[in-house]
């Protein structure tokens, strides 16, 4: 840790650089859920926008995070369900680090099938 505080601070080690890919693909993530019908659970902080990074949280109409989280997993999508974080509201975690760019276009495919089969009413 030490090593790279000291990198950091003396220009060799651009932490930037190494963990601007992970807001970049909760971007892209998240308008794939919120695209096919899910909503961000946690997407503000002290009233304002909660940037995006290592992970998300979402959830759908009409079910709560583990409902969800046995229902998307029939899609092959995984992720942890909210309440055993100590959360105090319902909705799914979702971490982005464990997503493969080349993984999008399957994940864009799953979350519009989950959405045709489970119609918001």
């Amino acid at each position: 840790m030490a090593a790279m505080l000291k990198g950091a601070n003396d220009g060799t080690f651009n932490f930037v650089k190494d963990i601007k890919e992970y807001g970049e693909k909760a971007h892209i993530m998240k308008k794939m859920f919120t695209d096919n019908g899910f909503y961000i659970v946690y997407d503000k902080d002290m009233g304002e926008d909660i940037g995006d990074g290592f992970y998300f949280t979402f959830c759908y109409p009409n079910m709560d995070g583990v409902e969800l989280l046995n229902e998307l997993i029939q899609y092959g999508i995984s992720a942890i369900a909210l309440d055993i974080t100590g959360s105090h509201k319902q909705g799914i975690r979702a971490c982005v680090a464990l997503v493969l760019r080349e993984q999008f276009p399957d994940l864009k495919v799953r979350l519009e099938k989950f959405h045709q089969d489970h119609p918001v009413r």
